[in-house]
């Protein structure tokens, strides 16, 4: 099964360097505008994840598309290091001076789908809103297999579409009008608060991203609908040989 990749609005399918140049402009105000969109149900739906990974104080964690470093403070009381890694230096830069005084996370600039790290070295790996920005999700998924541990956990927490005919159709309102406005208000960046809803729309979720994840080498273990199905939290382990 392939997995479409997202694209611009003009159609033409988006690469890598599209994302770092889109995250890179959003980076200054992207806590503040995932708290304001989401009306704080981003701390609730993180916490979660974190929650589905074993608590393993000998454990070094995978946090993939960290973006500002929002799950570092929560994985490192659970893990003995944690990796964070994202494509955006500016991303980056905003998460290690937003956790500054966590002195177990290393920083690495790094494509999803082209890991920079050995086979078989993390024990779990968290995924949080960025999969779907990916323009090869397959190959990411091969890639954190790759990297991953036999019998780890990969957790991901991903949007999708609300279950719920009136709901979606309302949250389909909310993210085509209010989101786009509220995002250019505060970030300057109208674009980007358009093509962050189109691409969670078009997100293949819940049994379409199993899946994916199942093409990929991945066992799925749990598939939870968060808030109606605004988000999804995937858990997936690695088959021990």
């Amino acid at each position: 099964m392939a997995s479409a990749a997202p694209s611009t609005e003009s159609g033409r399918p988006i690469d890598a360097q599209d994302v770092r140049r889109m995250f890179d402009r959003i980076a200054p105000t992207y806590d503040l505008l995932n708290g304001v969109l989401s009306f704080g149900l981003n701390r609730v739906w993180e916490s979660r994840l974190v929650r589905s990974l074993p608590s393993d104080p000998q454990a070094t964690v995978l946090d993939l598309c960290t973006g500002t470093g929002a799950l570092v403070p929560r994985l490192a009381r659970r893990c003995a290091r944690v990796v964070a890694a994202d494509i955006s230096p500016q991303m980056l830069a905003q998460g290690r001076r937003r956790c500054s005084t966590v002195a177990t996370c290393d920083w690495v600039e790094a494509d999803a789908q082209a890991l920079p790290f050995e086979d078989g070295i993390f024990d779990a790996v968290a995924v949080s809103y960025g999969i779907r920005n990916v323009p090869d999700r397959l190959q990411a998924l091969r890639e954190v297999l790759r990297v991953s541990k036999p019998g780890a956990t990969l957790a991901i927490l991903e949007f999708g579409q609300a279950r719920n005919r009136l709901w979606r159709a309302l949250f389909g309102l909310y993210a085509r009008f209010v989101i786009p406005a509220v995002g250019a208000l505060i970030s300057g960046e109208r674009a980007a608060y358009e093509y962050l809803p189109r691409t969670s729309a078009a997100f293949p979720c819940g049994e379409g991203f199993e899946r994916l994840l199942k093409e990929a080498g991945w066992m799925p273990v749990k598939t939870t609908p968060l808030s109606g199905g605004v988000a999804y939290l995937y858990v997936a382990r690695k088959a021990n040989p």
